[in-house]
């Protein structure tokens, strides 16, 4: 194995397991992150500016499907009455696609007043409740070194959280500029579908 790639292959082997998060309990793993104090049962008000929304984190639902994480929430307002509001997001169907940002619809599903006031709160915050999630299940583990959540995928059955060892952007600049002369970084999709794809990952719940 030539040297840049025995480097290539030592930064893949950054990727150290994945955790699942079953559907059954993925509502109330959320749902424990849309307020920030962990409580489930309790309804939470989100504000902002003058405009305040009532959420209820109990009634959370979410589905799977491949690459795909959906997220209903039960919410009210003065001016609407009780509705939902649906998120999908778009995320790896695979570990070599795994992503830390996801993308979601211009609006939520639903009623269209709350979608169009809220919806660029609800899907940052949803979005935000599914990577602490991840965080979670991590800090539950003991850790001989610190880790962190490196993307999310599903095949459809399962929320998989890719945990990983963070490296710095100035070891991925020194690794460039040591093995290829340059200091411009290719795009590291490419690492992961020729590198980590290679890789046996260990699987955790």
């Amino acid at each position: 194995m030539s040297p840049r790639n025995r480097e290539l292959e030592s930064l893949a082997r950054q990727q150290l397991f994945v955790m699942d998060l079953r559907r059954a309990a993925a509502p109330m793993a959320i749902a424990a992150h849309l307020g920030g104090n962990g409580d489930t049962q309790t309804p939470i008000v989100w504000r902002d500016a003058e405009s305040e929304l009532l959420v209820f984190p109990a009634a959370t639902q979410v589905r799977f499907a491949r690459g795909f994480v959906f997220v209903e929430l039960r919410v009210a307002s003065d001016q609407t009455g009780a509705d939902a509001l649906v998120m999908p997001f778009r995320i790896g169907s695979t570990p070599n696609e795994a992503v830390a940002t996801a993308v979601s619809e211009s609006a939520p599903r639903g009623n269209a007043v709350l979608a169009s006031r809220w919806g660029d709160v609800a899907t940052t915050i949803t979005w935000h409740a599914i990577l602490r999630a991840g965080q979670t299940l991590l800090a539950r583990r003991k850790l001989a070194q610190p880790m962190s959540i490196a993307g999310v995928y599903t095949l459809g059955r399962v929320l998989s959280f890719l945990a990983t060892t963070p490296v710095s952007a100035a070891l991925v600049t020194r690794y460039f500029t040591e093995t290829l002369g340059t200091d411009v970084v290719p795009d590291l999709a490419v690492l992961n579908r020729r590198y980590l794809g290679a890789l046996p990952i260990r699987r955790t719940r």
